[in-house]
C-alpha cells in the first residue's frame, strides 16, 4: 500500500509541475475513490461508523477543489454553521495539509511556499495552503474567513491568500474570557460575518435552516460526550487517522446531517464492543502524524496500546442553544480551550484524561505551533503532578521532511514500556 501511495504521489507531483489543473482533477478523483472504497470495503477492524466518517471527510476535501465558487477558506475555529446555512463549503489548512501528505505529494507545495519567501519556521499546514495556491492546484475561493484564535500563522497565511487570490477577507477577533461584554462583542462580529458572506457570495442565510443546523450541532456534541463515555470502558481496534477525521466532524462539519448520523452510528457500534480496556491507554494532545508509517505501526490496530482520544476533538464541547445561534457560537469560541491561557487547555486535557481512564499523555509539539511548543513544559509538569506520565514529542503533522523517525519511534517505545510497567 505504501509503495502504491508513493507512486501516486510521484505521478501527481509531476502533473503539478506541468499541468496543475489536471493534478487537481486527479486529487479530486483519488479522494472520492478512496472514500467510497473505505465506506464499502476497508479494513475489517474498522467500525462501520468510522468507515462512513472516512467517506464524509474525503467528500468534504474533494468538493471545494471541484466547486471553488461556493468555497470559503477558513481557519479550523471558524464557526461553519453559517456557511452550511448558505450552502457554502469550507476548506481549512489542517485538512488540506493532512490530505496532501497522505497523498505523498506534499513536498512540492512546501518547497513552492518556501521559494516564495515563506519562512521554514511557519506552521507547515499553513505553508502547504500557500504552496497549493502558488502552484495553481488550489483554485480561487469565493472569500476567506478566519479567526484570531490560538494560531499566529492565521494572521499571516490568510492575509497572504486573500492578496494572492484578490478575494474579500474577514478576520474574527476573538478575545479571551467569556464575560458578557465579550459575548456581545463576539456576537456582533458573527452578525458581521453573515452580512459579509451574503454580500460576497450572493447567498441568503436562512434562519430556519440555521436553527436546524444548530439543533444538529447540539445533538452531535451530546452524542460525542456519549462516545467519550463509552470509550472510557471500551477498547477500539482502530487507527489514529480516525482521530484526525473526528476533528473535521467537531469543527468545520459540525451541524451537518451526515456528521450527526455518524455519531449515532458510532454510539451503536461502540455499544457492541465488549467492556474491556486492555493494554495502555493514551491521550494524544495536538495534531497527529498519522501518515508516518513508523508511528502508525505502533498504534494502529494494536490490542496492547490504544490512542483513546485527542484534545482537538473536545476543545469546543459547550452547550448550544439553537434559538440563540449567535450568542451560542460566540460562547463556544470564547470557551474553547485553545482560546486564552495554556492552563485552560491543560485543565481540559486533565478532565478528559480522568474521565476516559487514561494511563499516559502524549504531547505532540507540531513544528511551527508556538502555542503548543510554548506550553509544553508547563503542561508536562501539570499532567505528571496529576498522576499522568507524559511524553513530549517533537514532530510535524504534515511535513515528512521535518521528522526524526528513529528517535521518535525509540522514545514512543520507551514511553509505552514505562506505562506498561506502571499498570
Amino acid at each position: 500500500m505504501k509503495d502504491l501511495v508513493q507512486k501516486f504521489g510521484s505521478f501527481t507531483t509531476e502533473q503539478i509541475k506541468r499541468r496543475p489543473r489536471r493534478a487537481r482533477r486527479i486529487l479530486i478523483a483519488a479522494f472520492k475513490g478512496f472514500g467510497l472504497a473505505t465506506r464499502f470495503g476497508g479494513n475489517d477492524d474498522d467500525l462501520p461508523a468510522r468507515k462512513y466518517l472516512m467517506y464524509l471527510c474525503n467528500e468534504a476535501m474533494a468538493r471545494p477543489l471541484a466547486h471553488p465558487d461556493d468555497t470559503v477558506i477558513v481557519s479550523i475555529f471558524t464557526p461553519c454553521e453559517f456557511l452550511q446555512a448558505m450552502g457554502l463549503k469550507p476548506v481549512f489548512p489542517e485538512g488540506l495539509g493532512c490530505y496532501m501528505t497522505a497523498s505523498a505529494c506534499e513536498d512540492i507545495f512546501l518547497e513552492k511556499a518556501e521559494e516564495c519567501g515563506v519562512p521554514e519556521t511557519l506552521c507547515s499546514y499553513h505553508k502547504m495552503l500557500i504552496g497549493m495556491a502558488e502552484t495553481g492546484v488550489l483554485p480561487k475561493p469565493a472569500c476567506i474567513v478566519n479567526t484570531s484564535m490560538a494560531c499566529d500563522a492565521n494572521q499571516l497565511s490568510f492575509r497572504y491568500m486573500a492578496e494572492y487570490f484578490q478575494v474579500p477577507h474577514l478576520v474574527l477577533d476573538v478575545p479571551t474570557g467569556c464575560s458578557g461584554t465579550n459575548v456581545r462583542y463576539m456576537s456582533d462580529q458573527l452578525h458581521q460575518m453573515v452580512d459579509f458572506l451574503q454580500e460576497t457570495t450572493g447567498r441568503y442565510m436562512d434562519p430556519e435552516k440555521l436553527y436546524g443546523i444548530m439543533t444538529r450541532a447540539a445533538d452531535t456534541i451530546a452524542n460525542y460526550k456519549k462516545i467519550m463515555a463509552l470509550k472510557s470502558v471500551k477498547h477500539e481496534r482502530s487507527k489514529i487517522t480516525y482521530h484526525m477525521l473526528d476533528i473535521f466532524a467537531t469543527h468545520v462539519l459540525l451541524g451537518s446531517e451526515e456528521v450527526l448520523k455518524y455519531t449515532e452510528c458510532m454510539i451503536r457500534d461502540l455499544k457492541k464492543l465488549p467492556d474491556d480496556t486492555p493494554g495502555v491507554r493514551i491521550m494524544w494532545v495536538h495534531t497527529m502524524p498519522y501518515w508516518q508509517k513508523s508511528v502508525a505501526e505502533i498504534f494502529n490496530y494494536n490490542d496492547q496500546v490504544e490512542v483513546v482520544s485527542c484534545d482537538m476533538i473536545y476543545d469546543g464541547f459547550t452547550e448550544l442553544d439553537p434559538g440563540s445561534p449567535y450568542e451560542s457560537l460566540a460562547k463556544q469560541m470564547l470557551k474553547n480551550h485553545f482560546n486564552g491561557s495554556g492552563q485552560r487547555r491543560i485543565d481540559r486535557v486533565l478532565e478528559y484524561s480522568e474521565k476516559m481512564n487514561i494511563d499516559g499523555i502524549l504531547y505532540f509539539c507540531h513544528w511551527g505551533c508556538k502555542q503548543t511548543l510554548g506550553c509544553s513544559a508547563l503542561a508536562k509538569a501539570a499532567f505528571e503532578k496529576a498522576g499522568f506520565p507524559t511524553l513530549t514529542l517533537d514532530g510535524d503533522g504534515c511535513d515528512s521532511r521535518n521528522i526524526q523517525e528513529g528517535q521518535m519511534v525509540t522514545r514512543i517505545g520507551a514511553f509505552i514500556e514505562q506505562l506498561e510497567a506502571l499498570k
